[in-house]
């Protein structure tokens, strides 16, 4: 873990005797704002300027804890029950961090662990596709919809008794939603090597130059036999992000700049 150390000696020596009784409980009150306004205001606005439009669960994901009288502790979440964790998905696009491969979503994960696709599980959004939330993301429901859709979408002649009920994804069981013999919305995927993944696993071969021979790979939305929308491209190599989130850098600045400003007014505040 990395820290950022502050010496304050330039501020002891300038205190007299009474002041530097109070130099224990002042410095602990100057840790704990350092940490409040780092986590609390500071960092979100930085993060607003360098991502475009992030959501509540990125802006407030840091929180800090005071260790001791000399010492708080910055920490990005990383318990998420639902979605995905601001730790795993911020790393990435850290400057701190060499790595710059993209999180695996919970949703590439399953992708991959349910054999949807195994060679490349990076699925893109096709966004125009799909539902957005208020932050121009893919929302939620849109995923989870994706992924029932996948394993309970039926060819004709499967039994909805054929299912596997087993498959989950992250914590939660499949759903055995969408099963209508009226042709109701279905999922599939297609993988590089043509191979089609529907109802929770892999199908017979497409016929040649039918519907689903044409076509490349991706996850798809179909009603009926030809009212079909791409949902998901698949990358053909794991996806990179730019390094665009000088965490560290922006706390040893703050730290630097404001440091010595907070122990100075704590202490005439002790003494008050």
């Amino acid at each position: 873990m990395a820290s950022v150390t502050h010496n304050i000696d330039k501020v002891v020596k300038r205190l007299d005797i009474l002041q530097r009784r109070q130099l224990p409980f002042a410095a602990k009150q100057t840790v704990k704002e350092i940490g409040f306004q780092l986590a609390k205001k500071h960092l979100p606005a930085y993060m607003k300027a360098v991502f475009d439009n992030p959501v509540p669960l990125t802006t407030k994901s840091i929180s800090y804890k005071v260790k001791s009288n000399f010492e708080v502790e910055l920490s990005v979440r990383s318990d998420v029950g639902k979605g995905n964790a601001p730790a795993n998905y911020l790393a990435p696009v850290a400057m701190s961090v060499e790595d710059d491969r993209a999180y695996l979503t919970k949703f590439s994960r399953f992708v991959e662990r349910a054999g949807v696709n195994t060679e490349r599980p990076y699925p893109v959004p096709v966004k125009e596709n799909l539902a957005k939330n208020r932050y121009g993301n893919v929302s939620q429901g849109e995923y989870s919809k994706v992924w029932s859709g996948l394993n309970s979408s039926l060819m004709r002649s499967i039994k909805k008794s054929d299912l596997n009920p087993s498959l989950r994804f992250g914590s939660q069981p499949r759903r055995l939603v969408g099963f209508n013999r009226n042709n109701n919305f279905r999922y599939f995927s297609k993988n590089s090597a043509g191979q089609i993944y529907m109802g929770g696993a892999i199908q017979a071969p497409p016929t040649k130059n039918s519907l689903f021979d044409r076509i490349g790979s991706g996850i798809y939305r179909i009603k009926g036999k030809d009212n079909l929308q791409l949902l998901f491209t698949y990358a053909k190599s794991h996806p990179t992000v730019p390094k665009v989130f000088d965490y560290y850098g922006t706390v040893e600045k703050f730290v630097v700049n404001r440091a010595d400003r907070f122990l100075e007014r704590n202490i005439v505040r002790a003494l008050r």
